[in-house]
């Protein structure tokens, strides 16, 4: 009887039917267990950061399609270019050329990352914004900036449309 490994599990094949089926199945949806894919954005003037790397959650392609009563999850990664002993979060959604600040209920950057950070170390900041019911279905652009200071530590926009 043949021996199938699955991870560093060895299954005999005959007690693997069910699996297999289920596997076969299972295989075209794959692509959907991916984490996320990086989102192509913007560098609005990065200054203290470099080898960015964004994901939003959801952004099955541009513009990221955010929907009401949901969350919308950011994950930047990058390199510091600078030491940072701390940092705030700013969100604004630039429509027709107007930037409009988004609260945030906490705009402390350190609260969503590792501070003190050291230059020459890589960073994960991870954040998150609750799409308001009151917001209305616009196209826009957000812009996500973290600053330490007057200086940007980093910049980004991307599109997005408020979806219902």
């Amino acid at each position: 009887m043949n021996t199938v490994w699955i991870g560093c599990t060895s299954f005999k094949l005959a007690k693997m039917k069910p699996l297999i089926v289920l596997c076969a199945l299972l295989a075209p949806t794959s692509a959907l267990w991916k984490l996320t894919d990086p989102v192509d954005v913007k560098d609005c003037g990065s200054i203290l950061a470099s080898n960015i790397t964004v994901d939003i959650t959801p952004c099955p392609g541009l513009p990221c399609p955010f929907k009401k009563n949901n969350f919308a999850n950011i994950s930047i990664s990058f390199t510091a270019e600078s030491p940072i002993s701390m940092a705030t979060s700013s969100v604004y959604g630039i429509i027709a050329g107007i930037p409009v600040p988004f609260p945030l209920p906490n705009d402390n950057a350190c609260q969503f990352m590792s501070c003190p950070i050291q230059k020459g170390d890589n960073v994960v900041y991870k954040n998150g914004i609750l799409v308001d019911a009151m917001f209305p279905k616009i196209s826009l652009i957000m812009k996500w900036e973290l600053l330490t200071g007057l200086a940007n530590i980093l910049c980004i926009t991307v599109p997005v449309s408020i979806e219902g």
